[in-house]
C-alpha cells in the first residue's frame, strides 16, 4: 500500500471509494497531526509556567510599555505589575485554550473514526491506515516535543546565563578587584561586583521583618490625631499584611530568573567565604569598587598606619566615660548661660556613647592597596556637640571660592575666557583633614571671629574651648587596642569639614595676596582647587601655596591636550581660550551605580537613571546630542538597563522636571518603611487615602552588603545601646523581655542591684509577703517572678533580640516581642500601648517563625542522618 501521507494513496481511495471517503481520511490525518502539535505545545506551556518564564512571543510584544515605565510617580510600579499579571493571565488562557483544542480535535477524531469504520473502505485498508497514522502520530509528537524542549532550553539558557543577555546581572570587571591569590567563583564575582547596595530578593515570609514594618507604619499612623482615622488604617493594613502572609504559604520560592540567580549566587558566596575566612570583602576608597584583600594583609596595613607616632598614640584604657563627662559639662555650661534651651541640651547630652571603631578602605587605584583610615564618630561622646558647632561654622562661612555643585560650576566656567598665555591647573591637598594642626584651626577661627559671632551667642573663649575639646576627643579602637589621634582632625568627625573649610578659606585669601600674578578665577571643592596660570609661573605658584603651612602641602595636575579633569567634568580649553565642559569619570571609576536588576522599587531605579542622563546632558557643552546619548547608553548598559529603556531615557534627557512639581514635592514629609515586594506598595496605597502629605521612603531589608566583611571591631553585647533584650530563668522556661536606651550592661547592673537588695532582705529574715519585698517585686516583672516563685534569672545569659535607634519604634518592637514570646512573664501593662488590631498579625507572624524553626530543625536532623559523603554532595 502506498504511504498514507502520499498523494497517490488518497487519489486511489477517491477513485475507488468516492470523494467522501478520501476527504474523511485526509481530515483524520490532519487532525492527528494537529493533536500531536497541541500535545507538545501543552507540555511546553506548562513547563514555562512551572519555571516562571514566558515564551518569546510574550516578552517581545511589550516594548510599547517602556515610555510608561519612565514616568515618575506610582505608574511605573503599576505598569510593571500589570505586565507581569497580564502575561501570567495570557499564559494560563493559552494553556486552557490548548486543552480545549485538544478536546475538540479528539472529539472530531472520534467522530471521523466512527465514520471511517462504517464506510465502504475494505477492513484491511482501514486497519493499515489507522496503524500508519498511530506510528505517524508518535513520530510527530516526538519530533515536536524535541523541538519544544530545545526551545525551552533556549529560554532557560537565555535567562540563566548572566553575561549573554539583559535578563540577569552581568559582571562588571572594573567594579571588583581581587587582591588575593584565591580564585573567586564566577557567581560570587558577579554578586560582589554589583556592590553593597544591590538589593537581594525576599523569597519567603520568614525573611520579612514584620515587627519593624508594623513599627514604622504605626509611627506614620500616629501622625494623624483622629483616632477613627488611625483605627481605619490599622484595620486596612492589618488585612493587607495578613493576606500577604496567607498568600506566601502558597507562593512558590524564587521563580523569576533573577531571584534564582541571586539565590544560587548567595549560596555559592556563603560557601566561598566560609571556606576562605582569610579573605576580606570591603569597599574601595575611590572608584566605587569591591576589593578582596587578605585578612592578614589588611591588619598589617592598618597597624602600619597606626604606628605613625606623630598622628596616633596607643592609650591604656577606654576614655569614653571621661569624654562623656567633659561633653556633658560643656553642655551644662551652655544651658546655664541660657545659650541653648532644654531641648537642645538634651540632644547634645550623651549618656550611652560607645568608643568609635576605625577601619580602612583600600585605595584600589594604587599599587599595594594602601588603606585610607576612616573613623565613624556617630557613637562618640562629642558627636552631637561637634555637629552643633560645625553647623554654626558652616552657616557663618560666606566663601568666595566654594563650589556649590557641578551644575553651578559648569555655568560659571563656561562664561570664563582665559588670557592667551594661561593654562588650566588643578591643585590637591595631601590628606587635608589629618594634616590640619589644631593651632591652625584655632587661629583661623580667631582671625574670622567677626564672621562667626553673628550666628552664635557663645563667646569666643568658650567657643574655642568647645572646638579644642571636639578635636582632642578624637580616639578609636582597633584590634582590641585604644588609640588617641594627637594631630589633625578625624575623618568622620562632623566638625572636620567645617574646620577644613575655614582653614582653606583663610589659606586662599593669604595665598592670593602673596602671588605675583592675578588669577583669572579660583574655585575649590573641599581640598580640590582649580585655576589658570601662565605656565612659566607654575613653580612660583606651587611655592606660594606650599609655604603657608609645612603640614598642608599641595600637588598639581596640568592640562593635557588642553583638557583637565576636575570633579566629574573634563574642562576643555578651546582655541578662543573659552572653556567648554564634558561629563567625565576617572579611569579608576568602576561606572557602577544602582543595577537595574536590584530589588529596589522600580521608581528609584528609573529616577536614578533619568537624573544621570540629565546630569550628562547639562554638564556636557562640547558634544552633540548623539554623543551625549552614547555616553548615557554605555553607562546604563554597564548597569544592565534594557536596551529599549536606555534609548528612551537617552532620548528624553533634555526634559527637565517641572519647577512647580518640585516645589510640591518639597512640602511632603518622608517616612521610611522596609521595601517588601507585593506588600509595601499596597501599604503605600492604603496610607495615601488619609496621609496624602506623607511619602514613603522604602529601604531594603537584604542586600549584597550582607556578604561584605565587617572589618570594624565588634561592639560587645553589654556595650550596645537601644536594644531589646531577653533574660531566661534558671529554674523554669520563663523569659523576661526588656528594653533600654542606655548601655545594656547598665540595665543588667540595675537588675543585679535589685537582686542584691533582695538577698539582703532575705538575710535579714524578711518574708516574701513583707511590704519591703512586695515593693521590690513591683519594680519589674523579673523581680516579681523571682520573689513569688523563688527563682533566679541568669543575667549572664542575657540575649539581644532587636535594636533600633528610634525610642518610639523601640517601644513598639518590645511589645511585639513580649506578645509573641509564649514564655514571657512581663506584666500586661508592658503591652498596653500595642493596639488590639495587631494581635491577629502577630499570631500569624508567630506561626511563620514556628514554621521556620521547624524547617531548620528538620534540616539539621536530615543532615545528621546523612553519611559524610551525602553531606558533601549536598
Amino acid at each position: 500500500m502506498a504511504t498514507v501521507s502520499g498523494a497517490s494513496f488518497y487519489d486511489e481511495i477517491g477513485n475507488n471509494y468516492g470523494a467522501n471517503a478520501k476527504n474523511m481520511l485526509k481530515d483524520y490525518a490532519n487532525n492527528t497531526r494537529k493533536i500531536g502539535n497541541m500535545i507538545s505545545r501543552k507540555a511546553f506551556l506548562i513547563r514555562c509556567r512551572r519555571r516562571g518564564v514566558f515564551p518569546a512571543h510574550f516578552s517581545n510584544n511589550f516594548r510599547f510599555t517602556y515610555p510608561l515605565l519612565e514616568e515618575n510617580g506610582p505608574f511605573p510600579n503599576m505598569v510593571q505589575k500589570c505586565i507581569r499579571k497580564f502575561m501570567k493571565s495570557i499564559l494560563n488562557i493559552e494553556i486552557k485554550h490548548t486543552f480545549y483544542k485538544i478536546r475538540t480535535l479528539q472529539s472530531k477524531l472520534a467522530s471521523l473514526t466512527a465514520s471511517i469504520r462504517s464506510s465502504d473502505i475494505p477492513g484491511p485498508i482501514k486497519a493499515s491506515f489507522f496503524e500508519s497514522q498511530e506510528r505517524f502520530n508518535e513520530m510527530n509528537v516526538q519530533a515536536r516535543t524535541n523541538r519544544t524542549k530545545r526551545k525551552f532550553r533556549s529560554i532557560i539558557t537565555r535567562n540563566l546565563q548572566p553575561a549573554a543577555n539583559e535578563e540577569l546581572p552581568t559582571i562588571n570587571s572594573k567594579a571588583i578587584h581581587n587582591g588575593t591569590q584565591v580564585a573567586v567563583p564566577p557567581e560570587t564575582e558577579v554578586l560582589l561586583s554589583l556592590g553593597p547596595k544591590f538589593a537581594l530578593p525576599i523569597t519567603t515570609a520568614d525573611s520579612v521583618p514584620f515587627y519593624h514594618l508594623l513599627a514604622d507604619v504605626e509611627q506614620i499612623i500616629k501622625t494623624n490625631p483622629d483616632v477613627a482615622v488611625q483605627d481605619r488604617n490599622r484595620c486596612a493594613i492589618a488585612n493587607v499584611v495578613t493576606n500577604y502572609i496567607h498568600g506566601s504559604r502558597n507562593r512558590p520560592g524564587p521563580v523569576d530568573p533573577v531571584s534564582k540567580f541571586c539565590e544560587n549566587a548567595q549560596a555559592i558566596t556563603r560557601r566561598f567565604l566560609k571556606e576562605n575566612p582569610n579573605v576580606f570583602v570591603v569597599k574601595s576608597d575611590k572608584g566605587n569598587k569591591t576589593v578582596l584583600i587578605e585578612a592578614e594583609d589588611y591588619k598589617n596595613k592598618m597597624m602600619e598606619l597606626l604606628q605613625d607616632q606623630t598622628t596616633y598614640v596607643p592609650i591604656p584604657r577606654d576614655p569614653t566615660s571621661r569624654y562623656e563627662r567633659q561633653n556633658n559639662n560643656l553642655v551644662r555650661r551652655l544651658k546655664n548661660l541660657k545659650i541653648i534651651d532644654d531641648k537642645t541640651a538634651r540632644m547634645l547630652t550623651k549618656y550611652n556613647a560607645v568608643c568609635p571603631r576605625i577601619y580602612g578602605q583600600p585605595k584600589a587605584h594604587k599599587p599595594g592597596l594602601p588603606l585610607r583610615p576612616v573613623v565613624p564618630n556617630v557613637t562618640a561622646p562629642s558627636y552631637n556637640l561637634s555637629k552643633f558647632i560645625g553647623q554654626v561654622m558652616q552657616q557663618s562661612l560666606v566663601s568666595k571660592y566654594n563650589i556649590k555643585d557641578s551644575f553651578s560650576f559648569c555655568q560659571f566656567i563656561n562664561n570664563i575666557t582665559l588670557p592667551g598665555d594661561h593654562v588650566l591647573v588643578s591643585l590637591d591637598v595631601k590628606s587635608l583633614f589629618t594634616s590640619i594642626p589644631k593651632s591652625l584651626a584655632i587661629n583661623s577661627i580667631i582671625m574670622r571671629w567677626d564672621e562667626i559671632r553673628p550666628n552664635t551667642n557663645i563667646c569666643l573663649d568658650l567657643f574655642l574651648e568647645i572646638v579644642e575639646f571636639c578635636i582632642d576627643a578624637s580616639y578609636f579602637r582597633f584590634d582590641g587596642q585604644h588609640y588617641q589621634q594627637i594631630f589633625g582632625t578625624a575623618m568622620g568627625n562632623p566638625l572636620s569639614p567645617a574646620i577644613a573649610d575655614w582653614v582653606m578659606e583663610t589659606l586662599l585669601d593669604t595665598v592670593v595676596r602673596m602671588l605675583k600674578i592675578p588669577l583669572p578665577f579660583l574655585r575649590k571643592f573641599v581640598d580640590d582647587l582649580v585655576t589658570a596660570i601662565p605656565l612659566h609661573q607654575l613653580d612660583h605658584v606651587m611655592e606660594t601655596f606650599n609655604s603657608y603651612d609645612i603640614h598642608i602641602q599641595f600637588t598639581y595636575e596640568l592640562e593635557v591636550d588642553n583638557k583637565l579633569p576636575f570633579l566629574d567634568m573634563l574642562l576643555i580649553r578651546q582655541d578662543n581660550q573659552k572653556i567648554a565642559t564634558q561629563w567625565y569619570q576617572k579611569p579608576i571609576a568602576s561606572g557602577r551605580f544602582l543595577n537595574f536588576h536590584s530589588y529596589h522599587p522600580l521608581g528609584q531605579k528609573l529616577n536614578m537613571a533619568i537624573n544621570f542622563a540629565r546630569r550628562v546632558n547639562q554638564l556636557t557643552t562640547n558634544l552633540d546630542q548623539q554623543a551625549k546619548m552614547q555616553i548615557v547608553d554605555e553607562q546604563l548598559k554597564l548597569n544592565d538597563y534594557p536596551k529599549p529603556l536606555r534609548h528612551r531615557i537617552a532620548n528624553r534627557m533634555n526634559e527637565r522636571s517641572n519647577d512647580e512639581n518640585q516645589q510640591e514635592i518639597l512640602e511632603y514629609t518622608y517616612r521610611r518603611i522596609p521595601f517588601i515586594p507585593h506588600l509595601s506598595n499596597k501599604i503605600d496605597r492604603v496610607l495615601q487615602r488619609d496621609y496624602n502629605n506623607i511619602r514613603l521612603a522604602k529601604y531594603n531589608v537584604r542586600s549584597a552588603r550582607d556578604y561584605f566583611t565587617k572589618v570594624k571591631d565588634p561592639v560587645p553585647p553589654e556595650q550596645q545601646t537601644n536594644v531589646i533584650y531577653a533574660i531566661p530563668c534558671c529554674h523554669c522556661e520563663a523569659m523576661y523581655v526588656g528594653m533600654t536606651t542606655n548601655r545594656l550592661k547598665t540595665r543588667i547592673h540595675g537588675h543585679q542591684t535589685h537582686y542584691n537588695t533582695m538577698d539582703k532582705l532575705l538575710e535579714r529574715g524578711i518574708d516574701v509577703e513583707d511590704q519591703e519585698m512586695i515593693a521590690l517585686g513591683e519594680k519589674t516583672a523579673l523581680m516579681h517572678h523571682s520573689i513569688t516563685k523563688q527563682h533566679r534569672f541568669d543575667l549572664d545569659r542575657t540575649k539581644i533580640l532587636d535594636k533600633n535607634e528610634n525610642t518610639n519604634t523601640l517601644q513598639f518592637l518590645e511589645m511585639c516581642h513580649i506578645v509573641n514570646n509564649t514564655n514571657c512573664i512581663n506584666r500586661r501593662t508592658d503591652t498596653e500601648g500595642l493596639h488590639a488590631i495587631y494581635a491577629g498579625i502577630l499570631h500569624e507572624v508567630r506561626n511563620v517563625n514556628k514554621t521556620r524553626k521547624r524547617n531548620d530543625t528538620q534540616t539539621r536532623m536530615n543532615q545528621n542522618t546523612l553519611t559524610p559523603q551525602q553531606q558533601h554532595s549536598r
